[in-house]
């Protein structure tokens, strides 16, 4: 039986938050907003990295601060946080070993999928690759999860 009455838990990498916010009315953004069969997690260490790219979309779509903050409130609203302080040491350590040599930023995303064993969402081209290289496949793409969209 499903955990929540969910079919999948999936770990929801700051690009996808980003593709959202650029393209409200893209899959991305409706996968986020309105897939019933899916819980998104990710580390609370999403808020800093989106936070460095706020003024650049801002500038990017021609949107208002406020207009920017109403949509990624929109975004992030069934998006469970888990605090980069719940992930265990063990699993930090790790994450870095793997990213270090890839992006280091990555290494939240990659801690919790060590500690939850949920795959991660991600369009982000270089970590997947750069994973799959290591021999890691724990990625779901977006074209699955939007298979998951017309299969109720």
């Amino acid at each position: 039986m499903p955990i929540w009455g969910w079919t999948m838990i999936v770990i929801a990498d700051s690009n996808l938050i980003i593709s959202g916010l650029y393209t409200p009315q893209g899959i991305v953004a409706k996968i986020l907003t309105s897939e019933k069969n899916i819980q998104f997690i990710a580390p609370d260490f999403i808020f800093k990295e989106i936070s460095n790219h706020f003024l650049r979309i801002q500038k990017e779509t021609g949107r208002t601060r406020i207009e920017l903050k109403s949509k990624l409130d929109h975004l992030i609203q069934r998006i469970k946080f888990v605090p980069v302080t719940e992930i265990p040491m063990d699993h930090i350590h790790k994450a870095i070993e793997i990213v270090k040599d890839i992006d280091i930023d990555d290494t939240f995303f990659v801690a919790l999928h060590l500690y939850k064993k949920h795959k991660i969402w991600t369009g982000d081209r270089a970590l997947i690759n750069g994973l799959a290289a290591k021999g890691y496949d724990i990625f779901i793409t977006t074209d699955e999860l939007k298979s998951k969209l017309y299969k109720r």
